[in-house]
């Protein structure tokens, strides 16, 4: 029987051929993943952070004189072309704001002049019990700002209660407010009876003198409500005066939002033309709203916030009466929330989601939302300060798909 023989080896040629031809295989095979494999998406990535937001809501309106006084004229007569213009600074009692030649028949009867006279004590004795109310407020002030210095170190003692600390604090701050009324009540009826002076010397004058009507207060020209020269009769107005130290500022809020406001919030003036914002404080919202037709002819209704403007008037000297501003009523104020970028907030059903960035993927979180602002919201629940988010998320950005 003939030996087995063994089998023979494929020739090397053909071992390179298959060898090429599964190499070439392969590099098809990867060719074809590469193409099908999706691309990742370039993103703007931002950081979860801590940091203060505020809580507020905004709305325009125009800055304003707090108290403004008319000068009328006195009697019947020919006023002459005012002497003043818009802008002019004037003293109470001193400058000179209008000229009148009363009218022959303008003389004050006796009767008239025991009226004017009757007028002039009258402010006086309101002005005499403006003074006495002026000066129980000073006393009380100092009373209340003694009291709160004695209290003020007892509280962290424990001697005194907290809410007695801020009892006794509050009712300094109320006591100084109400000497600060008590003062402009007392600068209205020095004014009052400048008034009535004047109503009283004016008509004494001899037929052909000049009645020289001055400043009730001090502060600047406002208004020329009549300029040239023409007959008036007695009551007409020709000047307005008014103190620009007491520059406030008019805001018309949505209904929706003045309901939040209370009287002492702190607040702030912003856009008005000014490098910085102006501090504020809520002084008045208006009991009674109005409807206003928007630029868009929807019919809102609205309500005045007024703003007492706060801090150096040398910040805001620019800003006049009339100009337009904007204003901004802080409701809550956080000093480290954990914030998230406004532009990374998708919504999700009736609430808000993220895409975080996890592993180079996009994955669309839930997240819990409370304050939101222009720049930043606050997020109090699904992220956490250091994790990456998708800044202004395009069509593209899907659940799972990965960026760069």
């Amino acid at each position: 029987m003939p030996p087995a023989t063994a089998p023979k080896s494929p020739p090397r040629k053909t071992l390179m051929r298959w060898s090429l031809v599964g190499g070439v295989g392969l590099a098809v095979v990867l060719i074809v993943l590469m193409f099908l494999r999706a691309p990742a998406i370039p993103v703007e990535a931002a950081q979860v952070v801590r940091g203060p937001i505020d809580e507020a809501v905004a709305d325009q309106g125009q800055a304003r004189v707090r108290r403004a006084y008319v000068v009328a004229a006195p009697i019947e007569g020919r006023v002459e072309r005012l002497p003043v213009e818009v802008g002019d600074p004037v003293v109470a009692g001193q400058t000179v704001v209008a000229r009148l030649l009363p009218s022959p028949n303008a003389v004050l009867d006796p009767r008239a002049r025991a009226q004017a006279q009757a007028a002039v004590d009258d402010a006086r004795s309101a002005l005499a019990a403006a003074v006495a109310q002026s000066q129980a407020a000073a006393d009380e002030a100092v009373r209340a700002a003694s009291q709160n210095a004695r209290t003020a170190p007892l509280g962290p003692s424990g001697i005194v209660s907290r809410q007695q600390a801020e009892d006794v604090r509050a009712a300094a701050d109320k006591a100084q407010r109400a000497l600060q009324a008590a003062d402009a009540a007392v600068r209205q009826r020095a004014a009052d009876l400048a008034s009535a002076q004047a109503a009283l010397a004016g008509p004494t004058s001899p037929a052909g003198a000049v009645l020289q009507i001055t400043s009730p207060a001090s502060g600047y020209v406002t208004h020329l409500l009549q300029q040239s020269e023409r007959i008036v009769p007695a009551g007409t107005p020709l000047v307005e005066v008014s103190d620009r130290n007491g520059l406030e500022a008019a805001i018309e809020f949505l209904s929706q939002d003045a309901v939040k406001l209370h009287a002492g919030d702190a607040a702030e003036l912003y856009d008005w033309g000014g490098a910085r914002p102006v501090p504020a404080r809520v002084r008045l919202i208006e009991p009674q709203g109005y409807t206003k037709v928007s630029a868009l002819g929807v019919e809102e209704q609205r309500d005045l916030v007024i703003l007492q403007l706060e801090g150096d008037p040398a910040g805001w000297s620019g800003l006049q009466p009339g100009f337009r501003v904007w204003g901004r009523v802080f409701l809550r104020r956080l000093k480290a929330a954990v914030l998230v970028p406004t532009g990374a907030l998708v919504r999700q059903g009736a609430g808000w989601a993220v895409f975080r960035i996890e592993g180079g993927k996009a994955r669309l979180r839930p997240v819990k939302i409370d304050v939101i602002t222009d720049e930043a919201a606050e997020v109090t629940g699904g992220l956490a300060p250091g994790d990456r988010v998708v800044n202004f998320p395009a069509d593209t950005i899907k659940d799972g798909v990965k960026v760069k």
